[in-house]
């Protein structure tokens, strides 16, 4: 019976024995603040280690220590840790781990407690200075090797052409920052970069690559047209095909490209800036060279809304945005609504709907390289009554002449009105006595001539 005692207690003892030694060292991790048995960060043994001794432990290790960066049997780069930056020595993250540490479980720790066990992610504090070094790394390889290709489509002979994707071995500063940051925080001294490789963004099984093509042969099979001065212009399929393009997976157009249509379409079509034949009242068929007066496509605002058309896939019939004036539906041009006026015969017609109602003769400007009225086709921009006309003489002094009817032409200064102070009108008198550019009309003239003209009216001087 005290045998059996005696081994009881002997149990007991034992049992106490143990859990004393399990709660002390409980404790003494706890009290003491210290890495469990053979703890392993980046490589180094901090086990036994408060934080302040493994930051000691670690600065000293990783000082030198050298990574090389390998793609199979090349090596891409090396480094050493310093110039990373990796703070895997911060006292404050190293506290954090071992306040992490459950106590009561030190005994697995004892024979397990590695680097894998215990890792100190170091990604999120250290990431600028990774990726800095990533980024280097990566362009500086990039240079000699080759890019990965997306899936894309080409219109060829009525339809699509699809081109796959192709792999390539450049290198992705993201993913190849991350292999750095593993390999420093697992303490290893090589990078395996085989699979840090850019992949192509857009493969042809991707949902969005199908989406796009099906919608860009949707796009060229629709038909889209300018109504343009009497014209019908019809895009053709090749030319939309031309537009379209892939941006992050999905269709998009190309604004340079259509902008450059509109800009030729403009050019060819529209009237500004372009010499005129026209049918003049005395001396036959002229060549009037360009004034104000002609229309163009608005090619700026234009551009997104063909862009936006284009997109929608759903066709259009349109005129395009216009500026300047002069523009007709039915592709005239000076029209039969117009002011001539003929220099050489000091002469002025306002011709309205076909019809002469002003034949007048007037006194046009100084026949000098300063004081001469400009040849072209003008138009009337602004019509105003009982106004003053300010400029200068050839003296340098102010003039200022009061004038009952003022409609300007040009962008000079230039326009008709009234000229009491003129004593004849026609003939030669101009050349001594014209004005200063512009059309001087007689006061029994003038009130007729701004009656029949409106703002737009083109003026044909030559």
């Amino acid at each position: 019976m005290k045998k059996k005692t005696g081994f009881i207690i002997g149990i007991v003892t034992a049992i106490v024995a143990v859990g004393a030694i399990y709660v002390g060292q409980a404790y003494h991790y706890s009290s003491a603040k210290v890495f469990f048995k053979d703890t392993e960060i980046a490589g180094v043994n901090v086990g036994g280690s408060t934080a302040d001794q493994a930051a000691t432990k670690l600065k000293s290790a990783l000082k030198n220590q050298e990574l090389t960066l390998k793609d199979g049997s090349k090596t891409v780069a090396t480094f050493k840790t310093q110039k990373v930056d990796l703070k895997v020595t911060s006292q404050a993250a190293l506290r954090q781990l071992i306040a992490k540490q459950n106590v009561w479980s030190w005994p697995v720790h004892v024979t397990t407690a590695t680097a894998d066990s215990i890792k100190l992610n170091a990604s999120s504090a250290n990431q600028e200075s990774v990726k800095a070094l990533a980024d280097h790394i990566a362009t500086k390889a990039n240079t000699t090797r080759t890019a990965a290709k997306d899936a894309s489509f080409t219109y060829k002979d009525g339809q699509y052409e699809v081109t796959k994707e192709q792999n390539g071995n450049q290198l992705d500063a993201a993913k190849l920052a991350m292999s750095i940051t593993n390999a420093i925080e697992k303490g290893e001294t090589t990078v395996n970069v085989s699979k840090d490789y850019r992949k192509p963004a857009v493969t042809t099984k991707s949902t969005s690559f199908k989406t796009a093509k099906e919608k860009a042969v949707a796009i060229t099979k629709e038909s889209y047209v300018y109504k343009l001065s009497g014209h019908k212009i019809t895009v053709p399929a090749e030319t939309l095909a031309s537009w379209l393009t892939l941006k992050d997976g999905k269709l998009a157009t190309n604004t340079s490209a259509i902008k450059s249509y509109l800009t030729k379409l403009s050019s060819k079509y529209g009237t500004i800036n372009k010499t005129r034949t026209f049918k003049s009242t005395k001396r036959g068929t002229v060549k009037v060279k360009a004034g104000l007066y002609g229309w163009s496509i608005k090619v700026k605002s234009e551009t997104p809304t063909l862009s936006k058309l284009v997109l929608a896939g759903k066709g259009m019939s349109r005129t395009p945005a216009i500026q300047g004036s002069g523009y007709h539906n039915n592709g005239t041009d000076i029209g039969n609504s117009y002011v001539e006026v003929d220099k050489v015969n000091q002469h002025m017609w306002v011709y309205k709907n076909g019809k002469l109602v002003v034949s007048t003769a007037v006194v046009t400007g100084l026949p000098t390289t300063a004081h001469h009225t400009p040849s072209g086709v003008w138009v009337i921009w602004s019509k105003e009554r009982n106004t003053t006309l300010r400029g200068k003489n050839d003296n340098g002094s102010n003039y200022a002449s009061k004038v009952k009817y003022w409609m300007p032409v040009d962008d000079t200064g230039v326009g008709i009105h009234d000229s009491p102070w003129q004593p004849q009108y026609g003939g030669t008198w101009y050349k001594s006595h014209g004005s200063h550019g512009c059309v001087n009309t007689p006061p029994s003239k003038v009130g007729s001539v701004y009656k029949n003209v409106s703002v737009g009216t083109p003026v044909v001087i030559f």
